[in-house]
Order: structure tokens, then sequence, then C-alpha cells
């Protein structure tokens, strides 16, 4: 066998063995989203049947901690679901090179002579940063793009792969996330609260011992534990929110200065979009188009920086 036949089975294998590692990962994040809503379930039946049904005994309190429960738990739920659900949006077809061009580029090895290429192929793409190639999905990635090794393909402003949604969070699904990790912490402190207020009524005896007692405490072992660990991914998330940082720039970055950085009104109106109304709703408000974005000294607001480009989604995701 010679050395070139060689080295293409050696490829050949990696691809495969690289493709098997993908298909365990997704496999493994399919099992954490059915036990994260198994938890969900779980929670809800503790609190609806055990506390409030069983346990609490005064109707008012019963209608208010009903109340209140289930539209934290209806928003959380829903803000989930558009975060799993909701596609990642790749680059538009426009980033996709000739095939000339791709052989072109593929042909060469010269650090020097790529980059010239590069530069030639997407001098009309209002590329402000370098231009970067990818070779796995053979498109120009445009500015904040980056590849993701799990989904396998180029991802709009990615922020990261969570293997407790299944799925990428960038461009289309970040204010979703942000509002599922913010809706969820309401869910937690407050199921916590009632339920430690019930605890302490059946540790000092003004509730009587049943079986109800027992699930009250593990749910609200259970809710103040993802109360901690949900808020402080939420702070983490919404400092990098304020900055106008993604986590995976945040990762590599090593420079100081963010271009992207346009102040903390701005930079959460490009998460929120505009309108007020729609920040803290499952409804897509974002600004932009997903591969232009405002630089920190763009003289024009941003207002006027969004009206330039198209917004809908569903158009870039085709």
């Amino acid at each position: 066998m010679s050395n070139e036949e060689k080295d293409t089975k050696i490829t050949i294998n990696e691809k495969e063995e690289e493709e098997y590692q993908r298909s365990c990962m997704r496999k493994i994040s399919r099992i954490v989203v059915l036990i994260l809503i198994g938890l969900l379930a779980t929670c809800y039946y503790i609190f609806v049947v055990e506390l409030c049904i069983f346990t609490v005994q005064l109707l008012e309190a019963k209608v208010t901690f009903l109340v209140i429960f289930h539209l934290l738990f209806l928003l959380c739920v829903w803000c989930y679901l558009r975060t799993v659900m909701m596609p990642p949006v790749v680059p538009p077809e426009k980033f996709r090179p000739s095939e000339s061009d791709k052989q072109l580029y593929l042909s060469d090895e010269r650090p020097q002579v790529l980059q010239e290429i590069l530069i030639r192929m997407a001098k009309d793409l209002h590329i402000k940063k370098a231009v970067r190639y990818c070779t796995t999905c053979h498109v120009i990635k445009p500015d904040r793009c980056h590849h993701c090794p799990v989904c396998n393909v180029c991802i709009l402003k990615l922020d990261h792969h969570c293997g407790f949604l299944n799925n990428c969070v960038g461009f289309s699904n970040y204010k979703f996330f942000l509002l599922a990790v913010m809706y969820g912490v309401l869910l937690c402190i407050f199921t916590s609260a009632v339920s430690l207020y019930c605890s302490i009524l059946f540790w000092t005896h003004q509730l009587p011992n049943s079986p109800s007692k027992v699930p009250i405490i593990v749910l609200f072992s259970l809710t103040t534990f993802f109360a901690i660990m949900l808020f402080r991914l939420f702070l983490d998330h919404f400092e990098l929110a304020l900055r106008n940082i993604t986590d995976r720039e945040d990762s590599d970055n090593t420079e100081e200065y963010n271009p992207y950085n346009l102040g903390f009104s701005k930079n959460l109106r490009e998460v929120f979009g505009n309108e007020k109304k729609y920040w803290f709703l499952p409804i897509f408000s974002s600004l932009g188009d997903g591969f232009s974005f405002p630089m920190g000294d763009a003289t024009m607001d941003i207002e006027k920086n969004a009206a330039n480009v198209p917004k809908p989604v569903s158009e870039n995701q085709n």
C-alpha cells in the first residue's frame, strides 16, 4: 500500500471517528433533554397536587400559588421549547464561493496566497474583521460566525452548543435562551420559597404529618439547587449580553477592546430589540441579520444600522 493510500485511509477513519463522536454527543444530549423534561414534570406534580391541593388549606393561598406558579411555568417552558426547536441559522448562500473559487482555494497551501484568494472572494461581503474560510461547510465565515463541531455546521453569532438543549445557542435563539434561564430562576425561587414555607409548617407541627411531607421536602431541595445553578448561569450570560460579546468570543478573545460594544443600552437592544413590549416574550425581536453588525465606533445609531439589513430569520435559515 502506497503512502498516499495510507494517508487517505487515515483521513477516512478520522472522519468516521468524528462522526461517531458527534452522533454519541447528540444521543447523550437527547437523553439529557428527556431527563430535564422528566424533572419538570415531577416538580409540577409535587407543587400542584401534593403541595397546593393536598397540603395548603386556605383557598386564597391555593389560588395565589397556582396562578403565579403556572404563569412562570408556562413562560419558562415556552422559552425553553423555542430555544430547543429553533434551528440554528447558517450563513446565507452569498457567502458560499463558486466552484472555481473553491477549487482554487483548496489547490494552494501557501498562507499568503490563500489569504489573498479569500480577500478577493469576500470583497462584496462587507466582512469587517479577518476573512475566514470553513473547509467543512465550504463557506466564507461572516463576522462572529463559528463552526460547531457537534452540529457540524457554521452558525451565525454562535454562543455555545448546549447539551441541555441538544441545540446550538446563536443569533436565532439567544434571546429565547436568556429568557428561559431567567424564568427558570424565578420559577425555582418561587417554588423553593413556597415549599420551604410548607416544610417549616410540617417541622413546627402546624400541619399534620402526611404522605406529602417527603415530596415537598424533595421539591425544596431540587428547586433550591437549580435556583443557585441557573442564577449563576443567568448572571454570566447577562453580563456577556451587556458587553455584546458571545461566550465563544469571550473564551477566544485575547484583546481587551471589544469592537461590538455599543454601550449597555444598545447592547441589550441588539439581543431584545427596540420594542420593549416584546422583551420578556419568546418572540424573535433581535436586531440585524446575524452576519453584519454595527461596530462600537460607528457614527450611526443602532436603529439606522438595523434598518439597512433584512430582519426575517426564516429567509436566513433557508
